[in-house]
């Protein structure tokens, strides 16, 4: 079995750390995997990819330069020959290369789905010309991976149709090894020109400045809990949610901090904002950082206030690590905690609801923290690569 991923590039985003972890754990099960690098020759997951084949054909093809598009669909076409299921990663680049690579080829070509398309199109306003490429290119594919229910939901109505039996739901998982957990993208960009889409990665410069950053736990400072938040200070993250959290669990007698593992372009803002709140003292900014392990582990609640999600990795994370998790309703979130959900989802995306549910967690920190340990083991690495390996090939799948 030979399995080709699409990539922009192998950076740090969560699309990239998706291919490089299911890249890794397929081909330790016997898998030929192959990752074909469009828009960038970045590898920054050299150590989990050393097994696969890493094609860079960013020097052949430039999607802003039509005398390369030829090149660049004999390039994939070729490699599309050579491999028996195919994968766009994600939207856009390879999502459109692809499918003209595969044409007549009688190949598998599976989209893998990130996040709800429906809310990111909403919110980021997709170039008009790209969100009918895309649309056109997703209605004529027979199968389509999720990484959670939610967004399988969300294509469904992005695209106006029922769900296909095609479209398949495998959610992220929790990697067994321990790997650094890194934030969401940093410099974003390519969804119409708005800074919000997950697919774009940072430049080579902030990735290297992440690794000079050692990481430090926060101190506790406060008579209350310690909120954490990994992940960009942007809108779609609504950050005025973390000034009226704080707010609230104040009025309850809860002096709660909050470190911010990340930054973006909402940082200036958050700061004069919670100053004129009175709020300043209990924000620790973090700023970027590579390894989120120590946070995690100091803090006592994660905060999650995203207008919407896929499959959000650092809750995962957090679950593994008995971190209970207070969030808004943002999607694929809520599927992470099943029957529980009420148990870490605020009744409303206010400050005050999420102050509430941290108000009731604090007293109950233990069992909540040791049910999402074992809560954790359905997202294993090994249950959801055997799902991968029954999609690709049922007779290859391992046994329970």
């Amino acid at each position: 079995m030979k399995v080709l991923f699409l990539v922009r590039d192998l950076g740090l985003g969560g699309v990239e750390r998706c291919v490089a972890l299911v890249g890794e754990g397929l081909a330790a099960r016997g898998v030929d995997v192959s990752v074909a690098m469009l828009a960038g020759n970045r590898n920054l997951w050299a150590d989990r990819t050393a097994a696969l084949n890493i094609v860079d054909l960013s020097g052949v093809w430039h999607g802003k330069k039509p005398w390369t598009w030829l090149a660049g669909w004999r390039a994939v076409r070729k490699l599309a020959r050579e491999h028996d299921v195919i994968i766009a990663a994600t939207f856009l680049a390879p999502l459109y290369m692809g499918y003209a690579a595969t044409r007549g080829l009688s190949k598998r070509f599976i989209g893998w789905v990130h996040g709800p398309l429906a809310e990111l199109d909403a919110f980021a306003r997709m170039n008009p010309v790209h969100r009918t490429a895309c649309q056109f290119v997703y209605r004529r594919m027979q199968e389509l991976v999720f990484v959670s229910q939610h967004a399988r939901e969300s294509m469904g109505r992005w695209l106006g149709s029922a769900v296909k039996p095609g479209w398949l739901v495998l959610p992220n998982f929790v990697d067994a090894n321990g790997i650094a957990a890194f934030i969401p993208p940093f410099a974003e960009g390519g969804v119409g020109g708005i800074s919000t889409s997950p697919e774009v990665s940072p430049t080579f410069d902030q990735c290297a400045n992440i690794a000079e950053i050692p990481p430090s736990p926060p101190s506790r400072k406060g008579g209350g809990g310690h909120l954490l938040f990994v992940g960009r200070i942007a809108e779609e993250k609504q950050p005025h949610l973390w000034l009226d959290t704080l707010a609230a669990l104040d009025k309850q007698g809860i002096k709660a901090e909050l470190t911010i593992v990340g930054d973006g372009p909402l940082e200036a803002w958050l700061r004069t904002e919670a100053n004129s709140r009175g709020l300043s003292e209990q924000l620790i900014f973090a700023g970027r950082q590579g390894h989120v392990a120590p946070y995690l582990a100091q803090a006592d609640i994660l905060l999650l206030t995203s207008s919407f999600e896929g499959c959000p990795l650092v809750v995962l994370e957090a679950m593994q690590a008995g971190l209970p998790v207070v969030s808004t309703d943002a999607g694929g979130v809520y599927e992470l905690f099943g029957e529980r959900r009420n148990d870490f989802i605020a009744a409303a995306n206010t400050g005050a609801a999420l102050a509430d549910l941290i108000a009731k967690q604090l007293p109950q920190h233990a069992q909540l923290a040791d049910w999402l340990r074992h809560r954790a083991d359905a997202y294993s690495a090994a249950a959801t690569l055997d799902r991968w390996l029954d999609l690709l090939n049922p007779s290859m799948k391992s046994s329970p």
